[in-house]
């Protein structure tokens, strides 16, 4: 028998819930999973699985170092899967991974027993990894999904060439093969850009806007081992606004023409100025 799935794989949030609306209201509910690869963002998390629980499918995920506030224990919104050491089945294909990271690994159970230790960082992730290929040990690598929120490097000693990794934490989309794996970095759905209005020589600081740009990815497997995958990225074709080249502004207001998916009770973004002449 022929197992085909779809899946919607997308990292990065970084509790931006303006781009999670509009990514929701460029998809149907057409989807065997929505599979989410950290940095959801601590203070946005219950409303983030709200919103994806309208797909009406499972939504699997790890936490990022954005989300170590959140319980490892939580129950959210819909049909949630936490994948931290565990798996799931969807389509005759075997998901699993683990959650944070060494960038700081949150409520992490072995990071909360290591504690302050000489070295815990390192060793976190080591007992992770560990963990994760005991975990796999019992299931067909190559009908087996890893999800992380850093790339995991040496996979083979986790598992015997895995069929797919998925993971965010860089923020830009990259496909590559190591071995018989296909790697995909998903993120970042995250990517504000700030904006001044169209047709103006001199502006003042308040008349700055964002919108969004990120990007999402879909993903296609088909048995035997065939894989399509598709980075769509936000609409963001609007003439009356001319983006910044030199810096972003996270935090301000964002263009009259997102306002329709914002909610004035969605957590505040941070306020911070930064440089892209370097990105």
């Amino acid at each position: 028998m022929q197992l085909c799935i779809k899946l919607l794989v997308l990292s990065d949030i970084h509790n931006n819930l303006v781009a999670v609306r509009r990514m929701r209201d460029r998809e149907p509910n057409a989807f065997d999973a929505v599979v989410v690869a950290g940095d959801i963002g601590s203070a946005c998390a219950p409303r983030f699985f709200e919103i994806l629980s309208t797909f009406k499918c499972p939504v699997l995920y790890v936490y990022g170092n954005w989300d170590h506030e959140l319980e490892y224990g939580t129950a959210f919104a819909g049909d949630a899967h936490h994948l931290h050491l565990n798996v799931v089945e969807i389509g005759g294909y075997f998901f699993t991974g683990f959650s944070g990271c060494p960038t700081k690994w949150g409520k992490n159970p072995i990071a909360l027993k290591l504690g302050d230790l000489p070295d815990a960082a390192r060793q976190t992730l080591h007992l992770n990894r560990t963990a994760l290929r005991r975990t796999i040990a019992p299931f067909d690598p190559r009908r087996t999904v890893i999800i992380t929120h850093e790339r995991l490097t040496k996979l083979t000693d986790v598992a015997a060439d895995p069929l797919l990794h998925l993971y965010g934490h860089l923020h830009g989309f990259s496909e590559r093969m190591a071995g018989a794996t296909r790697c995909v970095n998903v993120s970042v759905l995250d990517r504000a850009v700030t904006a001044r209005p169209q047709g103006t020589g001199a502006y003042e600081r308040t008349e700055l806007r964002n919108f969004n740009a990120g990007n999402y990815v879909i993903i296609e497997i088909s048995d035997p081992g065939g894989i399509r995958v598709e980075c769509r990225q936000l609409p963001h074709d609007y003439p009356q606004w001319t983006p910044l080249k030199d810096r972003r502004h996270n935090g301000i207001e964002w263009i009259p023409e997102e306002l329709k998916w914002t909610d004035p009770t969605d957590p505040k973004i941070a306020r911070y100025q930064e440089s892209l002449s370097d990105k």
